[in-house]
């Protein structure tokens, strides 16, 4: 990750001091290229002629007040070089909690950058509450208090946010041969009966990137003894595969669904072998990006599974789809202790089945809501004491970094969210005091610790200047992860 853009801990984690004229106990999570005021149609104008995200952060405290719960919640600062001409130089603050920037535009895709947004210490913030959906279920609301007490992992307004801590710049899967850098993108992680953790994720072939995901994915499994650095293993099933997800089976079974053609290589009709260190080198015969593809054959969802991460695997079996149809599904499902089955594919849709290893019991509907978005991923929350209320990941904000999260207090029938605050952002904090910006962050799975605690996010990441499929030159991509509080 060395052609990571790295920023001191002082520019992106501000704890500004007494000196300043800022209150010394404000503690500032700032997000590089986040808009979080949707330009300006979101909280308060507080000036027009500022020059820096630091003057907007002290006009935010200064009229608003340093409370984070009730004064300066965020602030929002468009550079002299935002694209919006009439708002360059604007500062706005808010004072709702509300925390869900965006990143990019889907509209233009050439539009990113020149604006900073900063949030006043998420982790102070005090949501009141009359039930445990104002906590967003990862957290109590307090019957003596009548405020939300968050779980270890979680803060901020709801509890929505994921509550992060410092991590090693080598963690995820950073994987390199002789040739260079090889891209993964998203790793869906089991702990095994050998107490490590393995991993399952889409990597890309001949060291390309993100932008030939279509032809070149295959599943990849990688092994770490920490849950923190994982080193590639051995390849789960070849090209082309993508997006997995891991389950265990009460009998023990490592269960692996994922999105595969086992006839046809989609997009260009074979792999690109073009590539430069991680990054795909296009071309309009045979290095197609996801974008410009000729070919759009099935993409059909399978699960193959073992006694053992390393195999040997089951054939495929093909997972019923019901009235989603033959594109990929997402599918992100559970295995109960009971030996059956509920999983999440790209909203609306549910799966459930009596039994996991029988594709007729499967049943798929579609529900009025579940996740925001896209890739869920579905779990237990051992905080919660109830395996009833399930909760839902998701990649929420189109090609960005923006991460949604809903829960479920009877078994997945209904789903809840609060659409105002983004489960997680761009923001990754290192610990040896710098910090990066994720440009592109989806795929969402957390990492459960021995006693089945949440202990880390890992996403399928991009760096500047990959933000969007087609402003993408450079498209090395990787398995992100990133700690989570445990106090």
């Amino acid at each position: 990750m060395q052609a990571f853009m790295l920023i001191s801990v002082s520019m992106v984690l501000a704890l500004v001091s007494g000196s300043s004229d800022l209150s010394s106990d404000v503690k500032w999570l700032t997000y590089l290229n986040a808009d979080n005021m949707n330009q300006g149609k979101i909280g308060q104008s507080l000036s027009s002629k500022l020059t820096s995200a630091d003057e907007c952060a002290k006009a935010c405290i200064s009229m608003l007040g340093s409370d984070p719960t009730s004064g300066c919640t965020s602030y929002t600062f468009y550079h002299v070089d935002f694209h919006v001409k009439k708002l360059q130089g604007k500062c706005f603050g808010d004072t709702t909690g509300f925390w869900s920037p965006e990143y990019s535009s889907l509209e233009d895709p050439g539009i990113y950058g020149g604006v900073t947004s900063g949030q006043n210490n998420p982790s102070s913030y005090v949501t009141n509450c009359s039930s445990v959906d104002d906590c967003s279920a990862n957290g109590i609301c307090s019957a003596e208090t009548k405020t939300c007490e968050c779980f270890p992992q979680w803060m901020g307004k709801y509890c929505g946010q994921l509550n992060f801590v410092p991590t090693s710049k080598t963690a995820g899967l950073q994987s390199t041969d002789e040739n260079g850098r090889v891209s993964s993108w998203g790793g869906s992680v089991l702990r095994g009966d050998d107490g490590k953790y393995h991993m399952f994720a889409a990597e890309m072939t001949h060291n390309t990137g993100i932008v030939v995901w279509m032809s070149n994915s295959r599943i990849r499994h990688a092994v770490s003894e920490d849950g923190e650095n994982f080193v590639s293993s051995d390849v789960t099933s070849p090209v082309w595969g993508h997006e997995p997800t891991a389950a265990r089976a009460p009998t023990g079974e490592y269960v692996v669904f994922f999105t595969a053609n086992f006839e046809e290589i989609p997009c260009s009709g074979a792999e690109c072998k073009n590539s430069d260190n991680g990054n795909t080198v296009v071309d309009e015969e045979h290095c197609l990006p996801d974008t410009q593809c000729s070919t759009y054959p099935d993409l059909l969802t399978y699960m193959i599974y073992a006694n053992d991460p390393t195999g040997p695997w089951s054939e495929p079996v093909l997972i019923p789809t019901g009235d989603f149809g033959s594109i990929d599904t997402n599918l992100a499902p559970m295995i109960m202790d009971d030996g059956s089955l509920i999983g999440l594919g790209r909203p609306p849709y549910i799966w459930r089945a009596t039994n996991w290893n029988d594709t007729s019991t499967y049943e798929v509907e579609a529900v009025d809501d579940t996740v925001m978005g896209e890739d869920p991923f579905l779990y237990v929350d051992p905080n919660n004491n109830d395996s009833s209320i399930l909760h839902g990941l998701s990649h929420a904000g189109g090609w960005d970094s923006r991460g949604g999260h809903a829960w479920s207090l009877d078994g997945g029938k209904t789903w809840k969210s609060h659409e105002d605050i983004a489960s997680y952002g761009s923001l990754i904090e290192y610990t040896d005091g710098t910090a990066g910006i994720l440009t592109r962050r989806e795929r969402p799975h957390l990492i459960f610790d021995k006693k089945g605690n949440l202990q880390a996010l890992t996403n399928g990441a991009t760096l500047d200047p990959c933000t969007h499929p087609e402003y993408c030159d450079k498209d090395y991509c990787f398995t992100a992860l990133q700690n989570l509080n445990q106090e």
